[in-house]
């Protein structure tokens, strides 16, 4: 019958028996009741730790109508419960206002932009984008490292995250941010309105072996499975982030050419980054038992949240006429690969997990359930009401580095300091620490110097105990290619190092500038997303370490490496974005007396 899953697998298919059946259905039962509870704590403590009001929001942009375009992400594949869009709109910050739902879970870039943006209603004046998955090929990812769909025929792992790589970082890729990015804002700008570009969740804790027997391959014996190992975590969390730098550096691409001023706070398209909210709440987390049922504290969905029917046609398709299409949506490609693999090899076998559970909901565990959707939403309410500056702290501030931290090339050899102590003292006591420069905007960057240099140096700058560590450095390693491997690594053990002497600082690490010198450019994109990694799993931790991301492209350097004025004010205001998010976490404290 259609809606019996067994009748939708070819007829060779041997279902392998569960040794462990469970009540699954009061599993899920107790599992969505919990859910629900956590996620209305979360609203209450939001509400209680005083969440961004309406007027807060409507002084940055009095939202009219607003719509949700994208992918899966902006289309409630999660647990089927609620979305970020429908959190967002019973928020206090949007009054209410519901979004035009507009996103498909297949769209590519360039679909969202020829379907979903002509929708747009004429006074639409705030977007919610989710955008790029489907063009990196996240489902073959997928396919390759973690489920085996295909079979034999499976790509490796490897292959498929050099194929994204080389997709982010292609020419089309970049036209087709440039087009959706352009024809969003002809929309926008005559309504004085902003889009908000969502960025990605890191699937994995990277540092535990929690997982490293678990396996969510579909078919059992031997060399079927994918297990997911540390080395197999940290890739697929690396190619997320390295999506996410991408989406940021073209957004800040786009903003530079159609907004001459370095303001970087009136810039229409602004990227949203809700990563390190997700730091404990990833799988295979410390006490985690995979992704399986019963991950009530992991904010991505189980594998067996929700059940629904699989499809025929991809199977009647390849009987009929000996083909399907591997290259539609997640349900099409799924099915398609599957019917391939089992026409190749008849005697495959699928495990328990794989008999179990459909194609819906292999494509739900890789997005956020409801509790992870909060977070999603808060992360974009508290951008819409950020102010540009922080007002009432005690601020005394190390930048260290190398050149860049020194300011080399700026025209008054301060670079982005002097912007930075200029709009902090208006509204906080603000001091500059270091044995470099000269007072107030002292500092500790040295030119040349590499991260093991400036780790060296730093424990006398730090006997100041400043309360705020600016850190930028790891431009000389890449350069130099000093064991480039292992760089993030050793940003990783500076920031050990600063905080084992500042022990109540908050940390602020930026993501080192691009560089425009002949092949420079990817190795500096990896270290970035690498460090990204090494960020969470400090905060997993418990320091009070975060990633800053730098709104600066090549157009902004000097000479390549070094930013020019325009570049250093925008480092400046990325900062104070910085210390925004450190003060709504409360990690700001008074500095020690020494």
């Amino acid at each position: 019958m259609p809606g019996d899953n067994k009748d939708l697998r070819p007829d060779s298919v041997h279902i392998s028996p569960s040794p462990k059946r469970v009540n699954i259905m009061a599993g899920i039962l107790l599992a969505a009741t919990f859910a629900s509870l956590v996620t209305l704590l979360m609203i209450l403590t939001r509400l209680a730790d005083g969440a961004p009001t309406s007027a807060q929001c409507a002084a940055n942009i009095p939202i009219k109508n607003w719509a949700s375009l994208g992918d899966s992400y902006s289309n409630i594949v999660g647990d089927g419960l609620q979305d970020y869009e429908g959190l967002m709109a019973n928020d206090q910050c949007l009054q209410g206002k519901v979004p035009q739902y507009l996103a498909h879970p297949d769209a590519t870039i360039s679909q969202i932009t020829s379907q979903q943006v002509p929708q747009l209603k004429s006074d639409t004046n705030f977007v919610t984008i989710s955008a790029g998955a489907n063009d990196i090929g996240l489902v073959r990812i997928l396919d390759a490292c973690v489920y085996n769909w295909a079979g034999s025929a499976s790509l490796s792992c490897a292959q498929t995250l050099s194929d994204a790589a080389s997709v982010m970082s292609s020419a089309a890729f970049g036209a087709a941010w440039n087009a959706l990015l352009t024809r969003t804002a002809s929309v926008l700008v005559a309504n004085a309105g902003k889009a908000y570009v969502i960025g990605n969740a890191a699937f994995f804790d990277e540092t535990t072996a929690q997982c490293n027997q678990v396996s969510l391959a579909v078919y059992g014996g031997a060399g079927q499975q994918k297990f997911l190992t540390t080395a197999v975590r940290k890739s697929l969390n690396e190619i997320i982030h390295r999506y996410n730098w991408w989406q940021h550096y073209l957004i800040t691409k786009f903003n530079r050419e159609r907004v001459p001023s370095a303001n970087i706070w009136r810039y229409p398209v602004q990227f949203i980054d809700p990563d390190d909210r997700f730091n404990t709440r990833r799988f295979c987390r410390i006490g985690s038992t995979g992704t399986g049922s019963g991950e009530m504290w992991t904010w991505f969905s189980d594998g067996e949240s929700l059940r629904t029917p699989l499809s025929r046609s991809p199977y009647e398709k390849l009987k009929l006429h000996g083909t399907c299409n591997a290259k539609g949506g997640w349900n099409e490609y799924v099915q398609c690969q599957m019917a391939k693999a089992v026409q190749r090899t008849s005697s495959l076998a699928l495990t328990p997990s794989g008999s179990g559970t459909s194609v819906n909901n292999w494509e739900r565990i890789f997005h956020p359930k409801s509790g992870g959707e909060d977070l999603i939403r808060d992360e974009i309410v508290d951008q819409i009401a950020q102010s540009p500056t922080v007002s009432g702290y005690d601020l005394r501030i190390l930048p260290l580095g190398a050149s860049i931290t020194a300011g080399f090339g700026s025209s008054d050899r301060h670079g982005f300091r002097r912007i930075l102590y200029d709009t902090l003292r208006k509204t906080n006591t603000v001091s500059f620490v270091g044995t470099q420069g000269t007072a107030p905007l002292v500092h500790e960057g040295h030119p040349g110097w590499i991260i093991s240099d400036v780790s060296n140096v730093a424990g006398v700058a730090l006997r100041s105990r400043p309360n705020v560590i600016l850190i930028h450095v790891g431009t000389n390693d890449l350069l130099t290619n000093n064991a480039i491997d292992q760089a993030p690594e050793r940003i990783g053990a500076l920031i050990d190092h600063v905080l084992s002497i500042a022990t109540d600082a908050v940390v602020l690490v930026a993501q080192i500038l691009p560089c425009s010198r002949a092949g420079q450019f990817e190795k500096f994109v990896t270290f970035n997303a690498r460090v990204a990694s090494i960020i969470n799993q400090k905060q997993v931790q418990n320091k009070k370490v975060l990633k800053v991301w730098m709104p600066v492209t090549t157009d902004d350097l000097q000479d390549g490496v070094h930013p020019n004025d325009g570049g250093y004010d925008k480092m400046a205001q990325a900062y104070i974005k910085g210390l925004q998010r450190a003060a709504n976490k409360g990690w700001i404290g008074a500095p020690v007396r020494v």
